[in-house]
Parts: structure tokens; sequence; C-alpha cells
């Protein structure tokens, strides 16, 4: 070893921003003339600068060079002891490599901002301010909150109370304000408020915000309420005074020029007398008298059309009307109790039906039907069911049930009485 350095203090105190200035003392052990580089090392490598950082000394001499320290004042500079060497290589032996080293301690920093991201709230009793708390020290900040009301008019919880921020973290704390007393006087009223947070060994930090709080009755309550009287007051008097009788007036003219004279209606059963047009007689004739036949009295009818079938095979029943008798058909009714399935047709007359029984499982379905369908004496109405699959365990076949009903009637017949006087 021909070369020996140590600094002037074995540990520095470091503040971060702060510039610290080290002696470092460089010795030649040898007896000729060498040179020697010197570098930085170790965790603060990247803070220090040596002045000057190439020395030259005679035999058996020695050197002091400055060593500046400038920790940044950064989150990711962390608080705490940090180690320092400086390498000292020969010019002539660069394997002979010695190094110095020291411990600087780097002092704690407290940089906390707090910010309450909604400057202003308007409610009548409550609202949630949220605020962030932001730390840009190199330690962690332990902080309680406190809400700061000179005029204790309003009052809060935080959520949460205390909170551990680490350096270069940020977190976020709801304050839940109320109000202590309501606002009966119709105006606002706002009320300024601060939250410190605090901490042990640092300074306070505070933000600020404004409760605006709502009164109970709105303003210009009767104001707005006049004029929404007033406004449909002046809709109501249009609509009976202009709209009304015009769409009235454009309604009775259409229905006049679409609606044809109606021409006389009987009722069944009356007796209606027709005066004769006279062209050339003297002498009117005589009246002729009509008898308009009555709509025979008919009687509820309802009968069951079972169709049963095996799975896979196809039944059908039917019902004629009878030959002195018409059908005026109102309901078809079809319940699968059981859950078959399968497809049930039926024909009306003319008219064809269907309906898929697996669509009617636990549920009736059919039709009814507002104008009758009217069926001559000898129209047949046929039910035919396909059955896939039975839906009753045990059971040989499906079994829908099938209802139709309606009104039977006589057939009516005409009886005109005319009676004709010649001129």
């Amino acid at each position: 070893m021909t070369v020996q350095a140590w600094f002037s203090n074995s540990d520095i105190d470091v503040v971060p921003g702060a510039t610290a200035v080290l002696s470092l003392t460089v010795a030649n052990l040898g007896k000729s003339t060498e040179s020697f580089a010197l570098s930085p090392a170790g965790l603060a490598a990247g803070w220090t600068t040596i002045r000057p950082g190439y020395v030259t000394l005679f035999g058996g001499s020695e050197e002091t060079v400055d060593v500046e320290v400038r920790p940044p004042r950064l989150p990711s500079t962390t608080a705490g002891p940090v180690s320092l060497g400086v390498r000292i290589v020969p010019q002539a032996d660069p394997d002979d490599v010695t190094t110095a080293e020291t411990t600087l301690h780097i002092a704690p920093t407290f940089d906390r901002t707090l910010t309450v991201l909604q400057p202003a709230l308007r409610t009548r009793r409550r609202a949630v301010f949220e605020l962030m708390l932001e730390n840009q020290g190199n330690s962690q900040a332990s902080c309680r909150l406190h809400l700061i009301d000179p005029s204790h008019r309003v009052d809060g919880d935080f959520d949460p109370p205390a909170v551990g921020v680490e350096p270069g973290g940020t977190t976020l704390i709801r304050l839940k304000l109320r109000a202590q007393k309501r606002q009966w006087e119709r105006r606002s009223r706002s009320i300024p408020f601060k939250v410190e947070a605090d901490q042990q060994g640092a300074s306070t930090v505070e933000g600020r915000a404004t409760f605006v709080q709502a009164p109970i009755v709105p303003e210009r309550l009767w104001f707005r309420l006049f004029t929404l009287l007033l406004f449909a007051g002046a809709l109501t008097g249009a609509w009976f005074g202009v709209v009304k009788p015009y769409i009235d007036d454009r309604a009775d003219k259409a229905v006049a020029e679409r609606t044809p004279t109606p021409p006389p209606t009987t009722q069944p059963g009356q007796i209606v007398v027709v005066t004769p047009t006279t062209v050339d007689d003297d002498e009117p004739d005589e009246p002729v008298t009509t008898t308009v036949p009555a709509e025979p009295v008919g009687a509820n009818f309802s009968t069951n059309l079972p169709a049963d079938a095996g799975v896979g095979q196809r039944n059908s029943n039917e019902y004629t009307v009878p030959s002195d008798r018409t059908l005026d058909l109102t309901d078809i009714l079809i319940q699968n109790t059981f859950g078959d399935q399968g497809v049930v047709r039926m024909r009306v007359g003319n008219i064809p039906f269907a309906w898929d029984l697996i669509n009617l499982n636990g549920f009736d379905g059919g039709r009814q039907f507002v104008t009758p369908i009217r069926l001559q004496p000898g129209e047949k109405i046929t039910v035919e069911v396909t059955c896939s699959e039975i839906g009753q365990q045990g059971a040989a076949t499906c079994a829908p049930n099938i209802v139709v009903g309606g009104v039977l009637r006589p057939v009516p017949t005409a009886s005109t009485t005319t009676t004709t006087t010649e001129a």
C-alpha cells in the first residue's frame, strides 16, 4: 500500500437540499512522486463531488481535498444513516486501491400538503368533503386531523381520523360535515372552516373550505309558485278558450262530411209502417205494414270434445250443429293440466286454429270472440290431438281438456205481412 486516506469526521449530519463539505486527507506513503485519482463510492456517490478529483503527491507528503455532499430534497432520499466512500487509485498501480469511508446521517424532512378537493359545497344540513394528504418528505407522515370552526356552527367526523402516509405517497380522507342548526332564514349562509393535519415534531398543515348552508324554505319560493300558477292558468285558458273549441269544431265538420245519413233502424218484433210515394194519382196509396222478425231466443251451450291420443298417435273428435239450430260460438278453452306435449288443431266450420301444448303447461289457452262465429245447421267443430310426449307419469295417453261454448238458437223464420191497396 502506497497511499492512505481518512476523513476528518467519522459521522456527518446532512440535511437534504443543503450542501455539506467534508475534509479528506490523502497521504503518499511511498518515496517517489505519485498521482492519484479520487472517485466517490457507496449509496451517496450520486450526491458527492470531490474537489479536486486528481492529486499528485511527492513521496511522504499529504494533501487535503474537499468532498461536497448535497442529498436532494426528494421523498426517495430516505432519512437515516448512509455510507459514503472515496476510492483512491494510484496511477502507477491501478490495482492498489484504497478506500476511505464515513457515515452520513440524512436528516428527516417534513413536507406535507393538505388539499380540499371541493372548496365549497351547498346543502341544507349535511355534506361530505374529500381531502387529499400528500407527503413529499423523506419520512412517514403520521397525522391526526382536526376540524377548526371558530363559529361552532359545523361539526364533523373524519374517515379515517388519523393517517400514515409513506414518503412520496398520497391518501384520501373524507370529512362528513353536519350543521349544528337548520337555516330557517330565506337566504343561504356561508360557513368557512379549516382542517388541520398535525404531526409531533413537524409543522401543522391546513386546508380551507366553505360550507354553504341552504335554507329550509327555498329562496324566492312564493315568486316561483306564483309564476307556476300563472303559467298553468294561461295554459288552461288557452286550452279551453282556443284549442279545444277549434278541435271540437274540426272534428264535427269531419264527422259531418264523412258520415252518411243512417237508414231507419228497426228492433226485432217491431212493426214498421211504410207510406208509398204517390206519383200521378190524386189519391195516396194505402200504407204498407211490415213486421220485422225477432231474433230467436237461444240457450247457453257448452260441451267437451275429448280426443285422447297415445305417443306418436293422432286422435280426433267432432261436434255437429243440429239441423234446427244455429250456434253462435263465443269461447274455446284448452287446458293442459298434466303438461302433455303435442299439438291441438281445431276447425270451426271453415276456420282453422292450432295450439302447441308445451306453451299451455299449467295455463289455460284458447280464444274468446267478441263477435261470435255463427255456425249454420249441419256445420261441424272438429278437434284433432297429436301427442308427442305424455306429461302425467303412468298415463297412457295425452289428455288435454277441450271445451267449446256459445249460444244455440232455433233457426229463425221470417214473416212479413204486406197490405197494398191499388189506386
